[in-house]
């Protein structure tokens, strides 16, 4: 049975009375000690990563042409799917015979010159996301410690379970023997594989400051006191209104919601959803959002933002490279996604779909105050790519505050973060609301 442990460490005790220790019910979520990675040029977007990025951006968009295709199966083999920008081109990870759609899909980017390899996985991923979310619904310990995460692996054929090793009880440890690992699998996960890690705290991180006619993504957001940041505009085709996305745990239905100077409204949360921790905001009627989003410096910087057009939205796929824009921490770009669809017990009880971004260049991707900001890709047609928003940092720590009149230091600042998916906000919101139609986040004229 495969296994995989990253911290080569002791002893495993679950509570059915495996190995004479423990695996036990109920829900904590804690924190290991923060690291504090460096903050210089935290507010730079530096040329040669967009560089580095618009050569990704075929292959992203091929990626997503495969899963579009792939999903219009509803009992698809699709286990994941990891690009890499280096080899021009990604793996595909299959259960069972890939159907023909797909398979054209495949030998079409072949003939551009994308190295693609297809490989069998053991499970789909429906299979492993449905295991993942009963398993951080259940509460489950191993060895006294809480599970906060859990989630398919990229090629479908084992389960990422993260546990709090900062609540293990004194002498305890976690797994690293195959037959304690493979008693995890067996009474955990159903017998799939798994590969146990240790989870790090959670903070949701909650000039762009004011009202300058229209709404868009990147702007500073009041919702009863708290700081947040606007991730993107929608528009229901059916209404012909449009809407601002950002974080859920930012406010609550019913909540107004103004600019970063409390002084211009920009609407009312008409929808929220804390799975995929989504806020709606209908946009007041003598206003509107547009489909763009801010770029550049965040604020309290003499320079001027730049902006963007949403030209596409799709999936985030491992290996990716993509930017985020915070309106306090500003457009940061060359994060690269190592996990996707995860599902992660929060601090506030909550769980949430989650992708997984890491700042390998060392800079501090968000902070408070830039959660629901905008997180994309360049797209090779100009303008972005929409894939979701800014939710949560892991192993925060505090950084410079830009906004005027506070404190000199905010706290949730990282270079490893949470987003949310936006093909999931839409669905969601578009099917709770009912009369929205399919909300979209780009070409507004159409």
């Amino acid at each position: 049975m495969k296994y995989k442990f990253f911290r080569p460490n002791a002893l495993l005790g679950i509570s059915l009375a495996i190995s004479g220790s423990l695996l036990v019910l109920p829900n904590v979520a804690g924190a290991e000690k923060a690291q504090a990675p460096s903050q210089g040029g935290a507010f730079a977007t530096v040329a040669a990563e967009k560089a580095a990025m618009a050569g990704q951006a075929p292959i992203s968009e091929a990626a997503n042409e495969v899963y579009r295709a792939a999903q219009q199966d509803p009992k698809t083999g699709y286990a994941g799917l990891v690009i890499s920008a280096e080899d021009h081109g990604y793996t595909l990870s299959w259960n069972g015979a890939v159907p023909q759609g797909v398979s054209s899909l495949i030998e079409a980017h072949r003939a551009k010159g994308m190295q693609v390899s297809v490989r069998a996985s053991r499970y789909t991923f429906r299979e492993l996301d449905e295991r993942a979310r009963a398993i951080v619904d259940s509460g489950a310990k191993i060895g006294g410690a809480p599970v906060t995460a859990a989630g398919a692996s990229s090629d479908g054929d084992s389960l990422n379970i993260g546990v709090d090793v900062s609540a293990l009880p004194v002498g305890n440890h976690l797994p690293n023997d195959r037959a304690s690992v493979d008693s995890i699998s067996k009474y955990l996960a159903g017998g799939i594989p798994v590969n146990i890690n240790e989870e790090a705290p959670k903070e949701s991180i909650a000039d762009r400051n004011s009202y300058h006619g229209n709404w868009m993504g990147g702007q500073v957001l009041r919702i009863n006191g708290a700081v947040c940041t606007s991730g993107f505009s929608a528009i229901s085709p059916t209404q012909r209104r449009t809407y601002l996305i950002t974080a859920q745990h930012c406010g609550k239905k019913g909540d107004t919601v103004t600019d970063g100077s409390g002084n211009a409204t920009v609407g009312k949360v008409v929808d929220t959803s804390e799975e995929f921790d989504s806020l709606l905001i209908e946009i007041e009627p003598w206003h509107q959002a547009m489909e763009y989003i801010q770029t550049g410096y965040g604020i309290g910087l003499p320079v001027t933002s730049g902006m963007e057009k949403v030209a596409a939205d799709g999936r985030a796929f491992v290996g990716e490279r993509l930017c985020a824009s915070g309106a306090l921490m500003g457009e940061v770009c060359g994060a690269k996604v190592v996990s996707v669809s995860q599902w992660v017990k929060m601090d506030s009880g909550s769980t949430r779909h989650v992708d997984t971004l890491e700042q390998i260049a060392g800079r501090f991707i968000a902070g408070s105050g830039d959660s629901g900001g905008p997180v994309f890709a360049y797209s090779v047609s100009g303008g972005v790519s929409a894939r979701g928003i800014l939710s949560a940092t892991k192993q925060p720590t505090k950084c410079k505050n830009p906004l005027p009149g506070g404190k000199k230091t905010r706290t949730g600042c990282s270079e490893r973060v949470y987003i949310t998916n936006i093909y999931e906000q839409l669905w969601q919101h578009s099917k709770s609301v009912g009369n929205l139609g399919t909300l979209r986040v780009q070409a507004f004229d159409k």
